[in-house]
């Protein structure tokens, strides 16, 4: 809304005095009208700071949530770098290990050879050669013995299976085999069987006699029943 004012004290203001110290007579001219003032704008409504304070919130949310995963990225570049300080320290164990067994090894050989040294029964190493040699064929020498022994006792036991599965059989043809004149001569011509190879070793002639006088006994048998 313009507001008109009376412009007279103004005017009044910038008028020269007169001759006699009064003011100046007032002008005929015409008053001109005051220009009209700018109307204000008006206020913005409140929803429209509601709307500036969310966006500033989301934006200040975001950029927490980036502050937070540069974090977690230094951390996992942290973590990466760690690993391989890791594996540096594993690789320098290894090789300190490594080198602790060689010094080992290099300290226990030189004990060996001060050994040696010092021990007036030493002869040299070909004469260590010679005896390590010695000893080789004396360890082949006793494996040949133990086999040759354990062999021998294998054969020992079958040949025990053997006679005692024909002393079973020989016992139980003489138990089946009727009493009279044929048993007799079967016997007598097993014992004559038994005497012609009395000649073989002393199990082969055990296993002859008994095999005879099974023969013998199913001989006396046939001739008793004739």
């Amino acid at each position: 809304m313009a507001d008109y004012t009376d412009d007279s004290l103004t005017e009044d203001i910038w008028t020269s005095p007169g001759p006699g110290g009064e003011g100046a007579p007032p002008s005929d001219r015409p008053k001109t009208p005051r220009t009209p003032k700018t109307p204000k704008t008006p206020k913005t409504p409140a929803n429209t700071n509601t709307t500036y304070d969310r966006e500033a919130a989301l934006r200040k949310e975001l950029e927490g949530v980036r502050n937070i995963n540069a974090a977690i990225e230094g951390i996992i570049t942290t973590l990466d770098k760690a690993k391989g300080n890791m594996n540096t320290v594993g690789s320098t164990v290894s090789n300190a290990s490594t080198l602790l067994n060689t010094w080992t090894r290099i300290l226990s050989q030189t004990e060996h050879n001060q050994r040696l040294i010092l021990n007036p029964n030493w002869r040299g190493a070909s004469n260590d050669l010679v005896e390590i040699e010695a000893e080789t064929v004396q360890k082949q020498q006793l494996a040949e013995r133990r086999a040759a022994e354990d062999e021998r006792r294998r054969e020992a036991a079958r040949r025990k299976r053997e006679e005692d599965e024909e002393e079973r059989q020989r016992q139980a043809a003489v138990g089946n085999a009727p009493r009279g004149r044929g048993v007799s001569r079967g016997r007598v011509r097993g014992t004559t069987s038994t005497t012609r190879g009395h000649s073989y070793s002393s199990s082969t002639s055990r296993i002859g006699r008994g095999a005879a006088s099974v023969r013998g006994g199913y001989r006396g048998r046939a001739r008793g029943t004739e």
